[in-house]
């Protein structure tokens, strides 16, 4: 029979329903409708989750990327970014008025590939954008860190699938300068739209501050001392944040366990690829990623649905941004350095497949998808 399993499914027990609907009727009641105490604990409890000193709320995960760009004056300078990525990534350097130098990734876990990152740097090259592709940090970080070091580039990580995610017991966001996380409804945490930076730099942490709130250096007074904007976040999202963040850990736990036990379906079938993930890194698997043969996964997909009545969500990433159309209009933005070809990158971004996952998928719906896939990956490579 036919089941429908659908790409997401957001849920709220009934006791949070009443958190979420009295802190509303507390919100309203109060007068302080944005950048007030919810703000400020669910900031508090953001940054202990990564164990980091520093967090600040904002409007999106693209304003976690811009501003600490902003704060680092990037201004005129290159940025590094794998061409793996959303396109907010690069959009944000730009708009913070960086040119960006796009590279290849590696195969396994779409993250920046470090030999291709060592041929792209310049002499205003000042800095890198790590992605953790669906919430796997690079096995390379170590090496990745090395590189970025011995040419003096800071690194921001782009955390927004990696919530949770750890490498050597460290969390995504405590590993470069600052890091920007996304809370679109979509990702492992949500607070409707939303992000955070995290560091553990004071002065850049005031400084993130200060463009958060126009630019305002003094608040009270309206005294200005930086360009910024208005990139605050409601008191209501902030209410939604304390709630997901209270339950992170066990979100992130049930994330895990779906994926382990696809892993354990799925394994050794010799029409599909899984990543591997070495036992250093835990993944908050915001995607379950297999790799398939090229010239079939559109059909894949199409099939999935019409026989199986199974949603598979959108890949991590289908369209690359040195393609993306807006960049022949915008030329000026982009330094093609080195190799253009981004070999690993194609290959990734046409054989990747994502399955089904989010906390309250049961069991007999995760063996349902995993054991419709294999049937009909065998009907296309009988082909």
């Amino acid at each position: 029979m036919k089941k429908k399993i659908p790409l997401l499914r957001l849920n709220y027990s009934k006791n949070e329903k009443q958190f979420i609907s009295s802190g509303v009727q507390e919100i309203l009641s109060s007068g302080f409708l944005t950048m007030s105490k919810r703000i400020e604990h669910f900031e508090e409890l953001f940054a202990k989750f990564v164990k980091v000193k520093y967090a600040v709320a904002v409007n999106s995960g693209t304003s976690a990327l811009e501003i600490p760009l902003r704060a680092l004056n990037v201004e005129g300078k290159s940025i590094i970014i794998p061409t793996n990525t959303y396109m907010a990534t690069p959009i944000a350097a730009i708009h913070a008025g960086a040119k960006v130098i796009f590279s290849d990734v590696l195969e396994n876990d779409l993250s920046i590939d470090p030999k291709e990152l060592e041929k792209k740097i310049m002499k205003d090259t000042v800095g890198v954008i790590p992605v953790h592709i669906g919430g796997f940090i690079s096995p390379k970080w170590k090496e990745i860190k090395k590189i970025c070091d011995l040419n003096n580039l800071f690194i921001i990580e782009d955390s927004a699938h990696a919530h949770g995610s750890q490498i050597n017991n460290k969390f995504a966001g405590s590993l470069g300068l600052a890091s920007a996380f996304s809370f679109y409804p979509t990702k492992i945490l949500t607070t409707g739209e939303g992000g955070i930076i995290t560091t553990n730099n004071r002065d850049l942490y005031k400084k993130f501050l200060i463009l958060r709130e126009h630019g305002k250096s003094n608040p009270s007074y309206n005294i200005h001392s930086e360009l910024g904007y208005n990139w605050r976040l409601p008191e209501i999202s902030g209410l939604l944040g304390i709630q997901q963040v209270k339950k992170a850990r066990s979100i992130v736990k049930e994330r895990r366990k779906i994926a382990a036990l696809y892993d354990e379906i799925l394994n050794g079938n010799s029409n599909l690829k899984l990543q591997k993930i070495p036992p250093t890194i835990k993944s908050s698997y915001y995607k379950y990623i297999i790799f398939v043969k090229s010239k079939h996964r559109d059909k894949i997909k199409k099939k999935m649905y019409k026989k199986y009545g199974i949603s598979l969500p959108g890949e991590v990433y289908r369209s690359l941004c040195h393609s993306q159309p807006v960049f022949k209009k915008h030329s000026k933005h982009v330094i093609k350095k080195g190799s253009q070809l981004f070999t690993n990158a194609k290959k990734v971004a046409s054989s990747q497949l994502c399955l089904p996952l989010y906390p309250g998928l049961k069991k007999k719906e995760i063996k349902y998808i995993a054991n419709s896939l294999i049937k009909v990956l065998k009907d296309f490579n009988q082909l």
